[in-house]
């Protein structure tokens, strides 16, 4: 349909703004979408959903119809960006050339590719400071050598794993990994340490969401004492104030809500009175650099704190409710 195209990345540049996940790249087909995203604690589907209900709603305004566009659910890959990513980007500027479409990835105006080439104007929400790193200086010469490294792979074949495939080889390679029979619902890519980590790292966050949301503790509990724990007022947590100590208080705060708990940033955004992009900015240098050793000792301290005083207040007689599990699964069992 004439200018779905436009209005697809009109949507995607719009959910980029609210959501705190980076859009590395992306290329339209005419069946199927690709991105490559750098994610973070926003759940993926928030991001597919305000992206594909109003486009779904486009489209049948136009054709006068009723019914989904985009049926089935995305398809998705973890990999480890030093040494996947490239090749991962690779791979999907080139899905035009892989389809026949056109011959070079270059000749395709439905990918990011041509923005990194800078042969088209740069949409201010694609994230090339990720694979050209922040500084401008050399430019000229990473998208020569990234137009190159493309175009060597114009022949490459269909990758299943980079389409969300997980492989019997991969499978068995995890359950080794992890001394179980667990299997993966998407493909993790990238060195062993990075697989267990990435692997670990979920459980243990899933862990902590669902003791932070079993126990109710709001994103105001979080700031008072994140806040008092760092002899600051509170009351500040709401102000604008751009004092190193106050704004490294409301990103720690950020940290403890969405990195620990798994919680949303627009909740967030509330307490602290500024946007959700406002919030994932804050965390930006923190995903980027991580807090500090005695950062991180204090956040544990706080969070164990917090459960603690939220388990005695409990009533001994009444049950806690049931946790659900979340809406994507790292790892599950295998039906045989």
């Amino acid at each position: 349909m004439e200018g779905a195209r436009f209005k697809y990345l009109e949507l995607l540049g719009k959910a980029a703004e609210t959501h705190d996940s980076r859009i590395i790249a992306f290329c339209l087909m005419s069946s199927h979408v690709h991105l490559v995203l750098q994610l973070g604690n926003d759940p993926l589907g928030r991001l597919t959903k305000q992206i594909h209900a109003p486009f779904g709603n486009w489209i049948n305004q136009r054709r006068k119809g009723l019914g989904t566009i985009l049926a089935d659910r995305p398809k998705s890959v973890l990999v480890h960006s030093e040494t996947h990513g490239m090749s991962l980007l690779r791979y999907v500027h080139n899905n035009p050339v892989r389809a026949g479409v056109v011959e070079r990835a270059s000749d395709s105006n439905w990918s990011s590719h041509r923005a990194y080439l800078g042969l088209e104007e740069e949409p201010s929400w694609l994230a090339t400071e990720a694979v050209f790193g922040p500084d401008e200086g050399g430019r000229e010469q990473l998208r020569h050598d990234l137009a190159c490294f493309v175009d060597e792979g114009r022949l490459e074949k269909r990758r299943p794993e980079f389409s969300g495939e997980v492989s019997r080889a991969l499978a068995r390679r995890i359950r080794k990994l992890m001394g179980g029979d667990v299997e993966l619902s998407y493909p993790v890519l990238g060195p062993d340490d990075f697989v267990v980590s990435a692997l670990k790292e979920q459980v243990h966050r899933h862990g902590d969401r669902q003791h932070g949301r079993s126990k109710s503790i709001s994103a105001e509990t979080i700031l008072i004492a994140l806040f008092e724990s760092l002899s600051l007022d509170p009351a500040l947590s709401g102000k604008r104030i751009k004092t190193t100590p106050i704004a490294r208080a409301r990103a720690l705060a950020a940290w403890l809500w969405v990195e620990r708990l798994g919680n949303s940033q627009a909740v967030l955004s509330d307490a602290l009175k500024v946007s959700p992009s406002a919030v994932a900015k804050m965390l930006g240098k923190l995903r980027r650099e991580g807090p500090t050793p005695d950062e991180r000792k204090r956040l544990d301290q706080i969070f164990n704190s917090l459960i603690e005083n939220r388990e005695n207040t409990v009533d001994g007689n009444e049950e806690e409710k049931e946790i659900a599990d979340p809406k994507v699964i790292i790892l599950k069992r295998q039906r045989r």
